[in-house]
């Protein structure tokens, strides 16, 4: 039995930053692996251009570079899945779990998934949607169990 405030190890690394992107993602069989990578706010000051007349001075870019943790993500039994750019994103109705990695309860995303197809009628077990919400991407994941969460080293 784990103790009341116990969280896996690769959880607690993913509430430990603000800034995550997406290295890969792949689906096999019924199986989503999501490698992800921290971003760190870089010590130096830099003018990031947005178009040809415009510019936002004195920014600190968010990098990936040789000191950023990395964490692997596998989900398994796999229902539904759907990749976001994160620019285009709705946010979700319902109560939400989790930082990076959300639990959602109640999500318009699930009962889309339920309303139109066969898995309210063909699976038994609780139906749950995750997301993982990265710097660029949001990765919706509907399933029957919860994902694994590893530190690469």
């Amino acid at each position: 039995m784990c103790p009341k405030n116990y969280q896996p190890v690769g959880k607690v690394v993913l509430g430990e930053s603000d800034y995550w992107f997406l290295e890969s993602f792949k689906f096999e069989g019924d199986q989503i692996t999501i490698k992800i990578n921290e971003g760190i706010v870089s010590s130096k000051i830099q003018d990031i251009k947005i178009n040809d007349t415009k510019k936002v001075e004195g920014c600190f870019p968010i990098e990936v570079n040789e000191k950023s943790r990395k964490v692997n993500i596998k989900f398994f039994k796999v229902l539904a899945h759907q990749v976001v750019d994160e620019s285009y994103a709705i946010p979700e109705d319902g109560k939400i779990d989790g930082k990076v990695l959300y639990l959602h309860h109640g999500s318009t995303y699930l009962k889309y998934v339920t309303d139109n197809s066969l898995v309210s009628q063909l699976i038994d077990d609780p139906i749950l949607h995750y997301s993982v919400n990265l710097g660029d991407d949001i990765i919706h994941v509907i399933t029957t169990q919860q994902p694994e969460v590893n530190p690469i080293s």
